[in-house]
């Protein structure tokens, strides 16, 4: 079974921390069948000083990751999503070109442009199309523009097959008008072989250690977050916050340091960096809560992954968490609400007791890579029997 999966959603040498959940999911299908893997992305001339788009221009046109290779053919972007009504056809040029199998079934990561343009390859190859959606490209792209959203919507409801991770997502397919019958629910994933607790981590009832790791964003509730560790040290809680994922491309940390400073809780504030997934379980390994105040989140890789590692976890009700949150593993906050965020956190803290390594582990292997993928692979062989 030869399979073309694409995506912008990759690592690479410039950012090795970007999609990573699409890079672990396909190094474990690509043990199941004959994959391979493109990462188109935009074209820029070699000019340094200008960040991420400077950085862009030093990703090599193939890269191994993991024993997989993965190809990066350029195709022609504009900067701050001009004329991006007309992204999917240079994405379409750049596949073609650059293809050098023909693959039994092509599966796109992101809706659109990546959708829209596997749909029309799928079309000119007579190959069957799968797109996996994972969040901003079914909520934030279609409530932007009416036009992406019929670009999305022309996307999914000419998939053979479109994966859902969460019922929140599910919902959403639907409301663009997408078969429910071609809906697949297939989780994210966590690799629970490399995400495990650490037994020899020093314990004090008299410290805690807050940890969160995403995007530097206002929409991932970082804001919340700094308020609400404002609420908790002003309950003579000695907590602290490590927050881990500021980049060029992602977002910097200026605007949360300065609302940390103006807290008076800047002492008590670790900001790090974006780190390569690689890092990952060691950092949360060594945390006593993770913290995702998201304001939407399809799904939550990180909650899961910080499972993995026996961590109870703090979340908002944002879409996703509601599904892998309960009170056996942590706690649910409203969203956008530093109060009921600090109660949470706060619940947890003086419940953590009760809170067993284990299960919190248990609740996580369901999401495996190793059964992910296998899912996957079964939905690959039911489209192409079909």
């Amino acid at each position: 079974m030869r399979i073309l999966l694409t995506s912008r959603l990759y690592p690479n040498s410039a950012f090795p921390e970007r999609g990573s959940f699409v890079h672990n999911q396909a190094r474990f299908i690509a043990k199941l069948c004959n994959l391979e893997v493109f990462s188109p992305i935009p074209f820029f001339p070699s000019l340094p000083g200008l960040g991420r788009w400077s950085a862009l221009s030093r990703v090599g046109k193939m890269e191994e990751i993991d024993g997989l290779k993965i190809r990066f053919p350029r195709y022609i972007s504009i900067p701050k999503r001009l004329l991006f009504g007309q992204a999917w056809r240079m994405y379409l040029r750049t596949l073609k070109k650059n293809m050098s199998i023909c693959p039994d079934l092509i599966h796109a990561h992101l809706a659109y442009p990546d959708g829209l343009a596997a749909i029309q390859l799928g079309k000119e190859t007579g190959k069957p199309v799968v797109i996996s959606v994972h969040g901003h490209d079914i909520r934030e792209l279609p409530e932007a523009n009416p036009h992406w959203r019929l670009l999305i919507a022309r996307a999914l409801c000419c998939a053979d097959a479109v994966v859902v991770s969460s019922e929140d997502a599910r919902e959403r397919v639907l409301k663009l008008d997408v078969d429910p019958r071609r809906l697949y629910d297939i989780p994210q994933g966590v690799d629970c072989s490399v995400f495990v607790p650490d037994v020899s981590k020093p314990f004090n009832k008299n410290e805690w250690r807050l940890l969160y790791a995403g995007r530097f964003d206002k929409k991932k509730g970082l804001a919340v977050l700094i308020d609400a560790l404002k609420i908790l040290r002003s309950q003579n809680r000695n907590v602290t916050l490590k927050l881990v994922g500021a980049s060029q491309s992602g977002g910097g940390s200026k605007q949360f340091r300065l609302q940390a400073e103006q807290n008076q809780v800047a002492e008590w504030v670790d900001f790090e960096q974006a780190l390569p997934w690689s890092e990952m379980p060691s950092v949360m390994a060594a945390a006593d809560i993770f913290v995702l105040p998201s304001y939407y989140d399809s799904f939550g890789i990180v909650l899961i992954e910080s499972m993995a590692c026996g961590i109870p976890v703090v979340a908002t009700k944002c879409g996703g968490p509601e599904q892998l949150v309960d009170n056996t593993v942590g706690r649910l906050a409203e969203i956008g609400d530093p109060e009921s965020l600090a109660n949470a956190i706060g619940e947890v803290i003086d419940s953590y007791g009760n809170f067993d390594t284990k299960i919190i582990r248990k609740h996580s292997l369901r999401y495996d890579y190793k059964s992910v993928a296998q899912q996957i692979f079964q939905m690959y062989k039911k489209i192409l029997n079909a």
